[in-house]
């Protein structure tokens, strides 16, 4: 009985995830690599938001209350702003020129990126950005 409820809760909390994955993403490399870039983008921003918490509460009096409940709005904050200027950078990043600019994948479908324009060979298919 243990198993059973634990596959259930598993499916149930990770399955709408995996569905989505699976008919949007997977089918694609070149949007499994962007996901992999985003990600790594999203931690790279929580890990900074985590070293300046981490600073922060070190270097912070613990036993005031209202410090510390100051230091949690400043660290939710930081955060958020952290995540939102990395999001920001990860875009600029796919739409400048500091992302590759060419891309050989091979049998990469197009019809899901509207701004990229692809130059077809027999067997590869080259990605170049449009401005």
């Amino acid at each position: 009985m243990t198993a059973a409820v634990f596959f259930g809760c598993t499916f149930i909390a990770f399955g709408p995830a995996i569905a989505l994955f699976l008919f949007t993403i997977a089918r694609e490399p070149l949007r499994v690599i962007f996901l992999i870039a985003g990600a790594f983008f999203w931690l790279v921003s929580l890990l900074l938001a985590s070293l300046v918490w981490f600073v922060s509460v070190q270097v912070s009096d613990r036993d005031s209350t209202a410090q510390q409940k100051g230091l949690l709005v400043f660290g939710v904050l930081l955060s958020v702003l952290l995540q939102e200027i990395f999001r920001f950078a990860y875009y600029k990043l796919l739409n400048d020129k500091g992302f590759p600019s060419v891309f050989i994948c091979s049998g990469v479908t197009l019809s899901q990126f509207p701004a990229w324009e692809s130059q077809q060979s027999p067997d590869t298919v080259y990605l170049t950005h449009t401005h």
